[in-house]
């Protein structure tokens, strides 16, 4: 089969493209008979990040304003919001009067969903900033964002049997990050601990604290978001362990890749191609090639 997102070619037994993570499309089965409850036949159970964001006060501030500057705020908002998310390649599902609502995982998934939902909702608060300068003074105060980030299961797909039926994502994890975003503070980017183990490599977190969550009957360990860390540390294999082990085995290839290096810095262009089955090793053996010219001082 064709994956119509990315047009990799995939076996008929696969129901995800390997390549982009889309579902790939199958025959359409038969409609259920009428006395019979509505299926959803494109669902899936999967795996996101969900992120929901919406502006400190939004309520107060619309009661001082006019319908139309509080139109212009929410089409700014929306704007800054959407571009934050279509960066990392989020999925908007909906905005609600001055909130919204993305996904990370769903229907496009990638291997870093969590760390993209993070780096996102950080660049939604970075955008706040030019939304300040345009509206400040005549809001008469700063405007702040308070943001809930939740990774987990959830049931992805069309809600409906209409062609125009909206794509969802359904489940506790929806509602989690929803109570997140409510308990934030002001400029705070709340996490769950699903969603820290999946990137406490890449991002800096205060400590972890014990949050009651409306709805909750326990309350939720939660991390606030301070930023990228400034050398993340690999997710994969050992790394992502905090463990280290040589390499061993891949002397020839290293020899080629080196060769190929030295031809280039003899003004002979090169081509390498690193073709493997996943888990083999490839991005270990490029970390390793570039390790071995950083410490002969070859890359300077």
């Amino acid at each position: 089969m064709t994956c119509s997102g990315c047009g990799f070619e995939a076996p008929a037994d696969f129901a995800f493209c390997p390549k982009c993570g889309g579902r790939l499309a199958t025959a359409k089965a038969p409609p259920p008979p009428p006395s019979s409850p509505t299926a959803a036949p494109d669902s899936d159970r999967r795996p996101v990040t969900v992120l929901f964001a919406d502006l400190v006060g939004f309520t107060a501030l619309s009661e001082g304003l006019d319908a139309e500057d509080v139109r212009a705020i929410q089409a700014d908002l929306f704007r800054e919001m959407s571009a934050s998310i279509e960066r990392y390649e989020g999925f908007v599902e909906k905005f609600v009067g001055d909130a919204v609502m993305a996904v990370f995982g769903a229907p496009r998934a990638h291997e870093d969903d969590p760390e993209r939902g993070l780096r996102a909702a950080l660049l939604m608060r970075e955008r706040v900033g030019a939304l300040n300068r345009r509206w400040e003074r005549r809001v008469g105060r700063p405007l702040a964002l308070h943001i809930g980030v939740n990774t987990g299961p959830v049931v992805a797909g069309r809600i409906g049997v209409t062609a125009d039926a909206a794509y969802a994502v359904t489940g506790d994890t929806v509602n989690t990050a929803s109570l997140l975003q409510s308990a934030s503070p002001s400029g705070v980017i709340l996490i769950v601990d699903a969603t820290y183990q999946l990137t406490h490599l890449a991002f800096a977190f205060a400590p972890r604290e014990e949050v009651p969550l409306k709805g909750k009957s326990e309350p939720v360990g939660v991390h606030r978001l301070l930023g990228p860390l400034a050398a993340p540390r690999s997710a994969r294999g050992l790394e992502g362990l905090g463990l280290a082990a040589p390499l061993v085995g891949r002397e020839r290839e290293l020899r080629r890749m080196e060769a190929a290096f030295d031809d280039m810095r003899a003004g002979r262009a090169q081509v390498l191609s690193l073709i493997g089955e996943p888990g083999a090793g490839k991005s270990r053996l490029q970390r390793e090639f570039f390790a071995r010219l950083e410490t002969a001082g070859r890359l300077e």
